[in-house]
C-alpha cells in the first residue's frame, strides 16, 4: 500500500516568499523616529495594506498556512490605522452650521489653470485661502480670481516654501517664523474682526520641506513651530492648513496632532488623496486642515484637479465663540 507523502510544492513556499519582505517593510515603516528612510514607509500605509490582502489571497490560494497567517496579521496591522478614515463616523445633526469656509491649495507654480482657478474660487466663496507655490504676481493673482481682499504671509517667487494667506476679513496681526537653516517658514495670523463668531482664531499656515535628505530636518523644524503656535492660541481655537508633505499614518503627523492639540478634519471626507490621485493607492494624503478640537468640523472635500498634481481641499467648519 502506498504511503502519502507531504506536499513540498515549491509554491506552498511563494506566499511566505511574498510575506516576510512585506512583514520587514511594515516593522520599518514602525520606526520612523530612528530615521527619515522609515519614516518614508509609513506613509505609503495604504499600499502596505493592499500588498497585505494580495498575500492573504495568494496563502489561501495555495494552501500555505504560515503564509495565509502571517500575511492576515500584517493585513490587521496595516488596516487598523487606515479605519478612522474609511467614513464609518456618522454627522450628529444638532452640529451647529458652518460659518467659516476655508480652502488650501498648492497651485504648483505655473501648472495651475487660472480660468478653472478663477471659477473654484467663485464657486466656493471661501472665506479663507492657503495658497503655496504661487508664480506670478500675488496682487495680479487676487485681482484676476476674485479671492479674499485682505493678505497675510509670503509668496513663493524666491522663497521655496513659501505661503500667502487670503482673508475675508482683516487680518489683526501676522508673522512668519523660519526654520533654523532659514529655508522653511510658517505663517500665523490672528482673525479678530468677524462677525460670525465672538473672539479670535489663529491661522496657521504653512508648505513644509519634503521628509527625505536635509529637507526632514525643515520640516520637523516647521512642524514645531506649527504646533507650539497652535498650541498656544487664545482659548486654544487654531486652524492649521497647508501642504504639509506628511500622510496622516506617519509617526511626525501624529506628533503635530498630539503637540498642537490638534484633530484631522480629513477623517470626515474618508480614505481619499490629495495629491497625484484622489485613490490612497496610487495617490498620498498630504494636503490637511487641522483644527482645535472646539472648532466642529461639517465638510471635508476635494475639488477637481485643475492643472497641479494637488487637489484644492475646501473645509466648512464652525467655529464657537470665545467666552465672554
Amino acid at each position: 500500500m502506498p504511503v502519502e507523502t507531504p506536499n513540498h510544492s515549491p509554491t506552498r513556499i511563494l506566499p511566505l516568499l511574498v510575506a516576510l519582505p512585506l512583514a520587514l517593510a511594515t516593522a520599518a515603516s514602525h520606526l520612523g523616529t530612528w530615521w527619515w528612510g522609515l519614516a518614508l514607509i509609513a506613509h505609503f500605509r495604504p499600499h502596505l495594506a493592499a500588498l497585505s490582502l494580495v498575500s492573504v489571497g495568494l496563502g489561501l490560494l495555495w494552501r500555505a498556512r504560515l503564509g495565509a497567517a502571517l500575511s492576515l496579521a500584517l493585513l490587521a496591522v496595516n488596516t487598523a490605522p487606515l479605519l478612522p478614515y474609511l467614513g464609518l463616523a456618522t454627522r450628529s445633526s444638532a452640529a451647529p452650521p458652518a460659518n467659516l469656509r476655508v480652502l488650501a491649495y498648492n497651485m504648483h507654480r505655473e501648472d495651475t489653470d487660472r480660468p478653472a482657478f478663477r471659477e473654484l474660487i467663485e464657486r466656493e466663496q471661501p472665506d479663507l485661502v492657503v495658497l503655496s507655490e504661487i508664480s506670478g504676481d500675488v496682487t495680479a493673482l487676487a485681482e484676476e480670481t476674485a479671492l479674499p481682499a485682505y493678505r497675510a504671509g509670503e509668496p513663493s517667487a524666491g522663497l521655496l516654501y513659501g505661503i500667502v494667506l487670503f482673508s475675508r476679513w482683516p487680518v489683526q496681526d501676522w508673522h512668519v517664523e523660519r526654520s533654523a537653516d532659514g529655508v522653511g517658514s510658517v505663517l500665523s495670523a490672528e482673525l479678530c474682526a468677524s462677525e460670525r463668531w465672538q473672539g479670535c482664531l489663529r491661522v496657521i499656515a504653512l508648505h513644509a520641506a519634503p521628509p527625505f535628505w536635509d529637507g526632514a530636518d525643515t520640516q520637523a523644524q516647521q512642524l514645531e513651530i506649527a504646533a507650539r503656535l497652535a498650541a498656544e492660541a487664545h482659548e486654544h481655537r487654531a486652524v492649521l492648513a497647508g501642504d504639509l508633505d506628511l500622510t496622516p499614518w506617519s509617526p511626525a503627523f501624529a506628533e503635530l496632532l498630539a503637540r498642537g492639540g490638534l484633530v484631522d478634519t480629513g477623517l470626515s471626507r474618508g480614505l481619499t488623496a490629495t495629491w497625484l490621485s484622489r485613490l490612497p493607492f496610487l495617490g498620498l494624503m498630504i494636503d490637511h486642515v487641522l483644527v482645535s478640537p472646539d472648532i466642529t468640523v461639517i465638510d471635508n472635500r476635494l475639488g477637481a484637479q485643475i492643472g497641479s498634481e494637488h487637489f484644492p481641499v475646501t473645509v466648512d467648519l464652525a467655529i464657537p465663540s470665545a467666552s465672554p
